[in-house]
């Protein structure tokens, strides 16, 4: 018998793909509220599992540097285009099959054409989530052309 999915919780909206590689990660949501980071969040789905039917490492790995680069594209509008050159995982505790999985901006930095992201990967209720990685990505970046 398969897990259910935990539900999507409140103020969680599908973000479209923004490229073909993302589409394959199923469906993703993303929580906005003014003032605050967004939120990304999906279901750990069976085409996201390792053989032990948790997520695998390289599928966290890649929402982890997927949603880093969209928190700088959030946070800092002067950048224009970046690519990730470091990225760093700590793998903590399992992400349960059907389990809603949560990306946190936790901290982010910039030292000349270089942009620092930490962020964490969640399972569980908002009130006691579960970390199940800690993550840290480097971006090589290059601002926007003035308009």
């Amino acid at each position: 018998m398969k897990p259910r999915p935990h539900p999507v919780p409140a103020g969680f909206v599908i973000l479209p793909p923004v490229s073909p590689f993302f589409r394959t990660l199923g469906k993703v949501y993303v929580r906005e509220r003014p003032g605050q980071p967004p939120v990304y969040g999906l279901h750990v789905r069976p085409k996201h599992a390792n053989r032990h039917g948790t997520g695998h490492g390289g599928f966290l790995a890649t929402l982890a540097d997927t949603f880093m680069a969209a928190f700088v594209h959030h946070q800092r509008r002067e950048i224009g285009t970046m690519w990730t050159i470091r990225l760093g995982m700590e793998y903590k505790r399992p992400a349960p099959m059907g389990a809603w999985l949560e990306c946190h901006l936790a901290d982010i930095r910039r030292e000349g054409a270089f942009v620092t992201v930490d962020c964490l990967l969640q399972t569980g209720p908002a009130e006691n989530p579960v970390i199940t990685n800690k993550a840290t990505a480097v971006f090589k970046v290059t601002d926007r052309e003035p308009a």
